[in-house]
């Protein structure tokens, strides 16, 4: 679904991005890792069109992928969530979920047919629990992670990029973001998940690319590989050799 090669981005004297190679499939979950400063916001925010690379090629669905802005990105499906989620809290659920694809008529919007697209969109990823008419202010984290994705869908998304999406949870509402993502993969979504919890990423993720100083390093299918090479690529050396003896 979209594929990415020779990815360059610098700030300043700093690179950021030096040739990252990356691809990921419909309705696949894949882990992007890394050590801090290794890339991984940085192709982020390239592949939603937010910065713009000094070189290398995108292509999503086979065509050439130039974004112009973030805007742009969406219109053509991509989406990022970012930790800081980009909600309107003094508006409704359902305000929230079709800001920018409002339903409208003769420049109007309609209200009763905006309730039922937002109700049938909380319906596809089963939160009926929700109220669309609730203000997202006084949601949990959590329900306005919902609603966050629930306005990818409005916009027809195909690619959900989530930037470290469990940071402030509990574990029980990881346990509910896991089946909002698997969700969403087994209707073809591609989901592409930043996480340094690599427990999550076994129990999430189908693949997973490794960057490490703004470069690709490794990748292949989790299940093919253990937590010991993951570490090793991240770090640039074995396990055996991050704890060196100390002499005596």
């Amino acid at each position: 679904m979209l594929d990415v090669s020779g990815i360059v981005k610098r700030f300043g004297a700093t690179t950021a991005l030096d040739g990252v190679d990356f691809s990921v499939r419909a309705g696949e979950v894949h882990a992007l890792v890394g050590e801090n400063g290794a890339g991984k916001s940085t192709l982020m925010n390239v592949l939603s069109g937010a910065i713009r690379p000094d070189a290398g090629t995108m292509h999503l669905g086979g065509r050439p992928y130039t974004p112009e802005s973030a805007l742009d990105a969406r219109r053509s499906g991509i989406t990022l969530i970012h930790q800081e989620l980009s909600l309107a809290p003094h508006l409704t659920v359902s305000e929230n979920i079709l800001l920018g694809a409002e339903v409208a008529q003769w420049g109007w919007i309609d209200r009763t047919a905006s309730l039922r697209r937002s109700v049938a969109l909380l319906e596809r990823l089963e939160h009926t629990d929700l109220d669309p008419d609730a203000r997202v202010g006084d949601l949990s984290l959590p329900a306005q992670q919902v609603v966050e994705i629930c306005r990818a869908l409005a916009a027809d998304t195909r690619i959900v990029l989530m930037d470290e999406p469990t940071s402030r949870f509990q574990r029980e509402d990881v346990e509910r973001l896991f089946r909002l993502v698997r969700n969403l993969a087994s209707r073809g979504i591609a989901v592409v998940y930043i996480s340094h919890f690599l427990e999550e990423v076994r129990e999430i993720a189908d693949r997973y690319t490794v960057l490490r100083d703004g470069r690709t390093v490794d990748t292949g299918t989790l299940s093919a590989t253990t937590d010991e090479r993951i570490v090793a690529q991240m770090v640039g050396r074995e396990m055996a050799r991050l704890f060196p003896e100390r002499p005596v």
